[in-house]
């Protein structure tokens, strides 16, 4: 995997970065708000190109269009403001660990144009503004206070597996993919990649961690039991993989956990202490729609959304689609992506667009759908 690093993007801005994460970022607007000279018609299901240039993937600096910006191996998506342009507001032209001098582990933090990454994967924000990054390579979680600037370290000093039952600044995480925060409680959820595990922190002071899914060690069982006893497996057992594993909440805080590796979508019910699969039928590859999505096979799942319409949606990378299941009936269905790899279709349906590996997928308040197509450079929008 290409360890070139990008930033994560500033008022009025969309990001790629790393060899993984994609969009991102300030301000109030939702998604979408900004608007590009791409020729997106706006008309319901069809696709359009929204951020990128396509073609090779680079960093071409900031201040640029949506669409005269070079985006690399965008992976993940939130949020832009009406500026339209894109700007740094975490990151260096350097691959690492925060400043050399350590100083954003100590509050208030540093300017994040001055701390290193490597590898972010997922980004959220607090209803307060703060933006929560899971670096994935950094082993660690960053919060970034948009009216100060300013960057610190909220929880990780790994590699490692830490810490369960005491205060997060102090656990060990091996590289947390993706996370997910509690609109009810404030609660934050992270995968814990390399841990096989989800991980909880409260909202409410000590802001302790613990272990709520998954046993640690790497596998597939535990369906219909309790969710700490189970086995997922996020990504391949190599030096080097691409990354795996992705959470989202519904609005019961009921937990969907994209277990790529099984590919499977899986639904812990904390209520009930169980944990269950609701999407795949564990083995790589493409069938399925318009029936049950637990019959379905999906093809290395490696991002969900919950949609403003309430279904279920997918980033089925190697298909090269987005799927999304009616979760009142469990039916599945193609949204975007015909299955071929590839970047044809701008104007047209989505479902007969092609995608190339997708890794991202969000929503605006509008309800439109954006999809990091990451093999194609491109951020792609489907209106609703």
């Amino acid at each position: 995997m290409n360890e070139a690093k990008r930033s994560i993007g500033r008022s009025g801005a969309v990001i790629g970065a790393v060899g993984l994460v994609g969009l991102m970022v300030g301000g109030a607007a939702g998604c979408g708000e900004a608007k590009s000279a791409d020729g997106c018609s706006g008309k319901s299901g069809t696709i359009c190109s929204w951020v990128g240039l396509g073609g090779e993937g680079a960093f071409n600096g900031d201040g640029l269009s949506l669409r005269q910006s070079a985006l690399y191996w965008p992976m993940d998506l939130r949020r832009v403001s009406d500026a339209g342009t894109l700007e740094t507001i975490i990151g260096t032209d350097e691959i690492g660990d925060g400043p050399d001098q350590g100083s954003e582990v100590t509050p208030p933090g540093v300017l994040g144009t001055t701390v290193n990454l490597n590898h972010p994967t997922d980004i959220q924000f607090a209803p307060d503004g703060t933006l929560i990054l899971a670096a994935w390579h950094n082993h660690k979680l960053r919060r970034y206070d948009p009216t100060s600037q300013l960057v610190e370290v909220s929880c990780g000093k790994g590699p490692g597996f830490k810490g369960d039952g005491g205060p997060a600044a102090a656990a060990l995480l091996n590289q947390p993919k993706s996370i997910a925060l509690s609109a009810r409680t404030g609660d934050l959820f992270l995968v814990d990649t390399r841990n096989f595990r989800v991980r909880r922190i409260a909202a409410d002071a000590p802001q302790n961690i613990d272990t709520v899914v998954g046993n640690g060690m790497p596998g597939f069982s535990g369906d219909s039991g309790p969710p700490a006893l189970a086995q997922l497996q996020f990504q391949k057992p190599v030096d080097n993989p691409e990354p795996g594993g992705a959470i989202a909440l519904d609005d019961q805080d009921r937990l969907y956990i994209a277990d790529t590796e099984n590919q499977r979508i899986r639904r812990v019910d904390f209520q009930a202490n169980v944990i269950e699969t609701v999407v795949g039928n564990g083995t790589a590859g493409f069938s399925g729609d318009g029936g049950p999505a637990t019959a379905a096979s999906i093809a290395y799942p490696r991002d969900i959304e919950i949609g403003p319409d309430g279904r279920l949606y997918i980033a089925d990378s190697d298909n090269h689609r987005i799927r999304a299941v009616e979760l009142t009936t469990g039916i599945i269905t193609t949204v975007a992506g015909n299955g071929v790899a590839g970047g044809t279709g701008d104007g047209g349906p989505a479902t007969e667009a092609s995608l190339k590996r997708p890794f991202g997928i969000a929503f605006d308040r509008n309800g439109d759908l954006y999809i990091a197509d990451t093999f194609n450079n491109l951020i792609r929008k489907v209106a609703r």
